[in-house]
């Protein structure tokens, strides 16, 4: 019988250990974009405390996010890793109580301005990113369900935890990158679509029509006059689901359906044309209707009838009623982000009791969010571009490796015949090829 290796002697006396070796990959793209001064030229903060700058604090509390720190209490742990603060250039690492000193103090001036920049930057790399400037943008909100007496905590929709306090934030994304277009923190009680209409000015004054190609996909939540009017304005095509109102059940049921080859036989389509009370003008219909089985007409939450249910998405596009619902369909990649969001970027984990201060919290995780998606999409191979963050630190940034010096030569070593070899020195290559954000912006 074998009984293994015997006498072993454990010893803690090692320092040039690191679990987080993989994170130097990235660190090479944050720093060949040259992020941190990029942050650190173009903030203006006076901070109470000045032991450190706008920057490391911002790098202390991203890092964590990446890495799966799930809560500022937990991002000490770097702090007693010398060699993962070597090689990310921070000489010490604020304590969590200091961090959230930052967001609270900070929030206010901090804010505005990392949100003008993260717009220059997400600009600029989508524009890498996209071709031919088409864009395709997905807009969603979610409920974060929180525990405790946070500022704007309120009672809302939460269908998972009914009664809870919760926050009811608002995104969207362009779906063709990746990128992050708006993070904004809301109170429990906001409506689904409560500052859609002035982001999207904001958004098409960024992207203008003359430049830029843009197709919207929302739910039924973003059926709005105001916003399918900006839409129509901008000549953006959309795809929204309408609310079925009564004078809508009454047109949709009447009409002529057809199968489409290639769906499921249990769907049917039709179009009309309809124009809402105080609209400015009719839209084109598109209508779907489903043959409920037994027990889907039990639990059915559409419109149903004579055991069909019923769902119409208004939209400006001029493809065939079939493809107009596959094209909305899509939209699932944008639940899959607010997920990741949630999942992989710890979300829900409210780091304050004050809601700018959780604000500005939100804002630096999608900083993170997007710094990853751009260094996935920029530097490794194309089968790591959809990969969720949780696989990435899995298969890379948390592998383990070790730091040693010989003469003036710094060494970052990794295990033998690790899979991600080839990988490291592909990204590498195309880490160096980036330009500066301070010199192009």
């Amino acid at each position: 019988m074998a009984y293994g290796a015997q006498k072993i002697q454990i010893k803690f006396n090692s320092n040039r250990l690191t679990h987080f070796g993989g994170i130097y990959l990235f660190h090479l793209f944050v720093k060949q974009i040259g992020w941190r001064k990029f942050i650190s030229l173009n903030v203006r903060h006076e901070q109470r405390n000045n032991q450190y700058t706008i920057s490391e604090h911002i790098f202390s509390l991203l890092y964590p996010i990446i890495l799966g720190l799930s809560r500022i209490a937990i991002s000490k742990r770097l702090g007693r890793n010398g060699v993962f603060k070597r090689m990310i250039g921070l000489s010490r690492f604020p304590d969590p109580t200091t961090l959230r000193r930052f967001l609270v103090r900070s929030s206010d001036a901090l804010l505005p301005q990392l949100i003008r920049l993260h717009d220059r930057s997400r600009k600029y790399f989508i524009d890498r990113i996209v071709p031919n400037k088409k864009l395709l943008v997905d807009m969603d909100s979610t409920v974060c369900t929180v525990y405790g007496h946070q500022e704007g905590a309120m009672k809302g929709y939460n269908p998972r935890a009914r009664g809870r306090r919760s926050y009811h934030p608002i995104f969207c994304f362009e779906s063709m990158s990746g990128t992050s277009l708006l993070g904004t923190l809301r109170h429990g009680n906001a409506y689904t679509s409560a500052g859609a209409k002035e982001y999207l000015e904001q958004f098409f004054a960024q992207f203008t029509e003359t430049e830029y190609t843009v197709r919207f996909r929302g739910d039924s939540g973003f059926y709005d006059k105001e916003i399918i009017a900006l839409l129509s304005r901008k000549k953006a095509d959309f795809v929204i689901v309408a609310d079925m109102t009564g004078p809508l059940k009454n047109l949709v049921t009447g009409l002529q359906y057809a199968s489409a080859s290639g769906t499921d036989h249990r769907y049917n389509f039709a179009e009309t044309t309809y124009q809402p009370m105080k609209w400015d003008r009719p839209y084109r219909y598109c209508i779907i209707r489903k043959k409920l089985e037994a027990e889907e007409a039990d639990q059915a939450t559409l419109f149903t009838i004579d055991a069909y249910s019923y769902s119409a998405i208004v939209t400006t596009m001029t493809m065939t009623p079939a493809n107009v619902w596959k094209f909305y369909s899509g939209r699932v990649q944008c639940e899959r982000d607010i997920r990741s969001l949630k999942e992989d970027y710890s979300l829900g984990n409210v780091p304050t009791q004050t809601f700018s201060a959780n604000a500005l919290y939100l804002e630096i995780l999608l900083w993170a969010y997007d710094l990853v998606k751009w260094f996935q999409r920029l530097c490794l191979p194309e089968c790591d571009h959809r990969k969720t963050l949780a696989t990435l630190r899995q298969e890379l940034l948390l592998m383990p490796g070790s730091f040693a010096t010989h003469g003036s030569h710094q060494i970052l070593r990794f295990p033998k015949n690790a899979p991600q070899q080839k990988t490291f020195w592909y990204a590498k290559e195309n880490i160096a090829q980036l330009k500066d954000l301070n010199d192009v912006l």
